[in-house]
């Protein structure tokens, strides 16, 4: 029977095998993808669309069950999804080596913020608005279009390191 500093070891064992191979992939991959703009990228990708499918599914939530009305339900999704987003971004997405003063960090994410919310409020709009369609058709839209758009903001603009 083992004990559990020996279960410790082990694991500990475990966690540098899968880093020493993960490192071994990341040597056979492609210059391009070994840039730190990758990286962000990849990072971006995984945490945006975990936090684009959880607004996604507040909105869908909110617009069905509930019967709000689908630019209200926008607003309440987008709330949730806002504080999400800036904690795995900020921390994660594009952690930084460099200085970042954190409160003109804050006030330019919520100025993207606010030009992603538009976005995804005009999809919203457009298409049960204007077209009259489900409230399911933007979400194709908020979770593919906006998250790009909002991506190159926060990497050109919002989390640029001084």
């Amino acid at each position: 029977m083992s004990s559990a500093s020996d279960e410790a070891l082990a694991a500990a064992g475990t966690g540098r095998l899968i880093l020493a191979r993960l490192d071994a992939l990341y040597a056979l991959a492609p210059p391009a993808m070994r840039t730190e703009a990758f990286r962000q990228l990849a990072r971006y990708v995984l945490a945006g669309f975990a936090v684009t499918l959880f607004s996604a599914a507040i909105y869908m939530v909110a617009a069905y069950p509930c019967h709000i009305r689908p630019l209200l339900a926008n607003v309440v999704s987008y709330a949730f999804g806002l504080a999400a987003s800036y904690t795995v971004h900020s921390r994660w997405s594009f952690a930084s080596e460099g200085e970042r003063r954190e409160l003109d960090t804050m006030a330019r994410f919520g100025v993207a913020a606010g030009f992603a919310f538009g976005l995804n409020s005009f999809w919203v709009w457009l298409g049960t608005v204007h077209y009259h369609l489900p409230a399911w058709v933007p979400v194709p839209a908020m979770v593919f279009a906006t998250p790009l758009a909002s991506f190159l903001i926060n990497r050109y603009w919002v989390f640029r390191a001084v």
